[in-house]
């Protein structure tokens, strides 16, 4: 009769291991189980809470329902799952029958590298399962002469046993394979040795997985000496063998290294596990890179003054840096200057590109001076071209901080528009020369004031899911003088939201009314009437749904505001009501009805009004007229 298998076999397993019984009561389970089902290894065993109660899954698990039908091991099958302490998570399963009872097997996608990390150290006690196995085939041989019945069952035993042991080896993403003290690898090996090791290990010497060069054998092999005579503690020893394997694919597959011991603590054999770490690298040099991006922005914003001068200088060092190499006799020396000059300068703004060509430039000199062949020098210029390609494509990345290269070729002064304001006030300014020095050194084309709504307008549209065209800008250039229109300005924001959540219909509306796909937002500008007595014009058009004088009244029935008599015109202005909004529910978009109100205000403020027009079907255009300041007295609210 066979003896039943110890589940605690699975104790050192990296994944998520269940045995359930029929009633699907989990009466095992090991330590990553508990940690992904947030309860103790002995809470679940004890309680035999069962396994669909621990773990609430997003779709039905194959074979769980009637577990008396899984006759051999089920298909992993990947779903989501919540437990009982509300963490969530994804897991591929398998079950597959183990005796009177049924294995899960559970592969952690989301939570697989923290295992990875906490039960690492723990690969080196699959050496109790080695030794239950040579133990099993000890007892088979000791049966075999008087005991057939009990061979036969044994080696099935067995059998079943080393499938579990294959299938659970196999699963692991982790490289996992054994060498002995004459480095021969052992016939236990996972699967993902085929990627990582780019190999199947069994029988081949250590160094020949490992990819070595034939100057590293020599030295490898006294390390292992070393690690099987224990000269060191085996912790100590581990970090002086490879780290890395040299994979044809140049994924990062790190090596780490745990003795495998007997009873008596001998050690058996050297288990190596290769981890495939290439998106862990390449996250971790994301990142390292979005960090030098922003030390660098911060680094220019804080020295603008020094930044703007160090890009005057490096072009003019590139400009030299080129002569040097087109003149008859190479000098070394300016080379070297020229060289660290440049990447100290690269270096101080964090522009680390640039200075790490600069320092392999350095490199290929100082190998030239030693060397001076025409391969070395070809070397060397071939490095240097790199510079100002790589220094130019930093111009070109960063344009939206630095602005245009052209501006740095000379320096800037930056004033206040009150110290200018007084400037020009001064009774030795002649008055003929005030309204040309407004509008050149005080005023601005309008579409600088307005400019940043575009990206609004696609954030919006994005969230809504709605098409729109960019923002479309008419007599742009129009030149104003900022302060007395901030606060008109600042409250625009609302009108430009709100053609694209009133506005704007989503695409397939739009399309069913025969109109294009993406919605399209216009603004236009224009100035009108005598000079002393001028107008500052803004309409923002959509050819949206429009504004339908139906709902408004409906709306301000609703709320009991009087509105008898008044034509769809006189309707519709009621947009401007404070608190107003056809909206039933309250976005982070709109619905609180306080944006067309503010736009309302701001433009009375200056003396000025604001009204819509609106068509059902065609679109709306919302019109802000104001007074047109272009006087140096506008500016008085800045003293």
């Amino acid at each position: 009769m066979s003896q039943p298998i110890d589940p605690k076999i699975f104790d050192t397993l990296l994944e998520p291991t269940f045995v359930i019984d029929a009633d699907k009561k989990v009466i095992y389970c090991n330590e990553p189980a508990a940690l992904i089902c947030d309860v103790s290894a002995r809470k679940v065993q004890r309680s035999q809470t069962p396994l669909d109660e621990l773990f609430k899954f997003k779709e039905t698990v194959q074979g769980l329902s009637d577990l008396k039908s899984v006759t051999e091991a089920t298909s992993y099958q990947e779903l989501g799952f919540d437990t009982l302490s509300g963490k969530s998570g994804k897991v591929q399963i398998t079950i597959q029958p183990l005796q009177d009872a049924w294995l899960v097997y559970f592969r952690d996608v989301t939570l697989e590298e923290t295992l990875q990390k906490k039960y690492r150290a723990e690969l080196e006690q699959k050496e109790d399962v080695i030794n239950d196995l040579r133990k099993a085939q000890a007892e088979l041989k000791n049966y075999s002469e008087n005991l057939e019945k009990m061979v036969a069952e044994r080696t099935a035993e067995v059998s079943r046993l080393n499938q579990t042991m294959s299938a659970l080896l196999d699963s692991l993403s982790q490289g996992f394979f054994l060498f002995d003290k004459a480095g021969v690898c052992l016939e236990v090996y996972s699967k993902a040795c085929l990627n990582t090791v780019e190999m199947a290990p069994a029988g081949k010497k250590i160094w020949e997985v490992l990819a070595l060069q034939d100057k590293e054998i020599a030295g490898f092999k006294k390390w292992m000496d070393a690690a099987y005579a224990e000269m060191l503690p085996f912790e100590d020893m581990a970090p002086l063998a490879p780290q890395n394997f040299p994979h044809s694919e140049k994924k990062h597959i790190q090596l780490q290294y745990y003795p495998l011991r007997d009873k008596e603590n001998s050690m058996q054999a050297i288990v190596v596990v290769a981890s495939d770490i290439t998106s862990l690298i390449q996250a971790q040099q994301a990142a390292e890179n979005e960090r030098a991006h922003a030390k660098m922005i911060v680094t220019l914003v804080k020295n603008k003054f020094h930044f703007t001068g160090f890009l005057r200088e490096a072009q003019e060092i590139l400009k030299e840096l080129q002569a040097v190499f087109q003149r008859p006799t190479f000098d070394a020396e300016a080379g070297f200057r020229l060289l660290h000059t440049m990447k100290g300068g690269s270096a101080t703004f964090s522009i680390h590109a640039v200075a790490e060509i600069c320092h392999e430039a350095e490199t290929a000199l100082t190998h030239w001076k030693e060397e001076r062949t025409l391969a070395r020098f070809q070397e060397l210029k071939e490095i240097s071209a790199k510079i100002p390609l790589q220094f130019n494509q930093f111009l070109t990345d960063n344009r939206a901080i630095i602005g245009d290269p052209e501006h740095s070729k000379q320096r800037w002064v930056e004033a206040s528009v009150d110290s200018l304001r007084n400037f020009i006030s001064a009774p030795q300014f002649p008055s003929s020369l005030q309204a040309k020095f407004t509008e050149e050194f005080l005023m601005e084309p309008a579409h600088r004031l307005i400019g940043h709504y575009s990206e609004v307008v696609q954030q919006v549209a994005t969230s809504e899911g709605k098409d729109i065209l960019p923002l479309e800008l008419q007599n742009s250039e129009i030149k104003i003088i900022p302060e007395p229109y901030e606060t008109l300005f600042s409250t625009l924001i609302h009108a430009y939201r709100n053609a694209v959540d009133h506005g704007i219909e989503v695409p397939s509306v739009r399309e069913a009314a025969g109109k294009a796909r993406a919605g399209k937002i216009q603004t236009r500008f224009s100035v009108e009437g005598a000079e002393q007595s001028s107008w500052l014009q803004i309409q923002i058009s959509d050819d949206g749904g429009g504004i339908d004088p139906a709902k408004i009244r409906a709306r301000l029935s609703t709320k009991g505001i009087p509105h008898a008599g008044e034509d769809d015109q006189q309707i519709i202005q009621h947009v401007f009501d404070s608190q107003f909004s056809t909206k039933e529910a309250v976005t982070q978009t709109s619905g609180r009805g306080v944006g067309m109100d503010a736009i309302l205000y701001a433009a009375r403020q200056l003396g000025g009004k604001a009204w819509v027009e609106s068509k059902v079907g065609v679109g709306s255009t919302l019109f802000i007229r104001v007074p047109y300041f272009s006087q140096i007295s506008a500016l008085k609210k800045t003293a």
